[in-house]
């Protein structure tokens, strides 16, 4: 009973009011002691519609009501995230939403940045409930449309990072999704507890350039070849693609510059062995016998030992 009696004694004084509003004034802490009562049976959401009538009430009578107003406006945040707790529990994610909404936007008035900060993660939570479930029925622009949402309202969450760059990817947008894909990386480097969405996102990473690279390449679009490797210098196959479409394509200059990094980067044999013989076959039609002769020296596995031993013998004649 602490807070009706609160109340009550705001109340009393209100009743000492000069005549002209007393009567205004007791209504409001009539009305206030009305959302006491449900309040001290933690009927908070019952609670709502009382105490914006108080507030409401109190803004007419003006000063003299201005404690009760003040009180009423201090615990409705809290109302509204009751609110929002029952309708998720209810599953109603967009009224939830709503609900928590209104309590972080009423709290931040109320200039409690911690409470409206709480709300604001609990709200991006709901958001990436939302995004995944659309995401997982492959509707990807509902889906980046619930992350987008989400990460507004936690900009340092990584996990709706992470999953809005998978949507960006899924719509093709690529440019979007490797710059928040290498956010998460970077995340991961600095801090170990977003190491699993940072492996997540790398191999993400490469997975979507390499098809994005693999159509370039059916394409004969070789500059898109080659942005989308660059963007994934590390990854082998990416490397051993740009170099087979350029030498598809007689880009031997190509070949050239990019072959020794591939070779490098290269950990199957056979592979490696491969990107020696077209190093091989590049310099030779660029009029360097010499290093031709010296990449094809290393082709030691797969398929063109043969041809590569046979081709450096022919060179070192001539």
């Amino acid at each position: 009973m602490k807070r009706i009696k609160m109340w009550s004694a705001v109340l009393v004084a209100a009743t000492m009011i000069g005549s002209a509003t007393a009567q205004s004034v007791e209504e409001v802490g009539l009305k206030m002691k009305e959302a006491g009562e449900l309040l001290n049976n933690k009927q908070l959401v019952q609670a709502i519609p009382v105490l914006e009538e108080v507030i409401r009430m109190g803004q007419e009578v003006g000063a003299d009501a201005a404690d009760i107003v003040a009180e009423a406006q201090k615990v409705l945040p809290a109302c509204y995230q009751q609110k929002g707790s029952n309708l998720y529990k209810a599953k109603d994610m967009e009224g939830a939403i709503a609900a928590f909404s209104k309590a972080a936007d009423l709290a931040e008035l109320q200039g409690n940045v911690m409470m409206s900060r709480q709300l604001g993660r609990a709200i991006s939570q709901l958001y990436m409930a939302q995004g995944i479930a659309s995401f997982n029925t492959k509707d990807y622009t509902k889906a980046l449309e619930s992350f987008q949402k989400g990460v507004a309202q936690d900009p340092s969450n990584i996990q709706l990072a992470y999953y809005t760059a998978k949507s960006y990817a899924e719509l093709g947008k690529l440019e979007e999704a490797v710059a928040l894909y290498r956010q998460v990386i970077a995340a991961g480097a600095e801090n170990s507890k977003f190491a699993e969405q940072a492996k997540g996102a790398q191999a993400d990473l490469n997975n979507y350039l390499l098809v994005a690279a693999s159509e370039a390449a059916k394409a004969g679009d070789i500059e898109k070849v080659q942005a989308y490797a660059a963007m994934i210098p590390e990854n082998a196959d990416a490397g051993l693609l740009l170099i087979q479409t350029a030498n598809n394509l007689k880009k031997y200059d190509i070949v050239v510059a990019n072959g020794a990094e591939a070779y490098a980067a290269q950990q199957n044999e056979a592979q490696k062995a491969n990107i020696a013989y077209l190093l091989g076959i590049a310099y030779q039609n660029r009029g360097n016998n010499a290093k031709a002769i010296e990449w094809l020296k290393k082709v030691t596995a797969g398929g063109n030992v043969a041809a590569a031993k046979a081709l450096a013998s022919e060179l070192a004649a001539q």
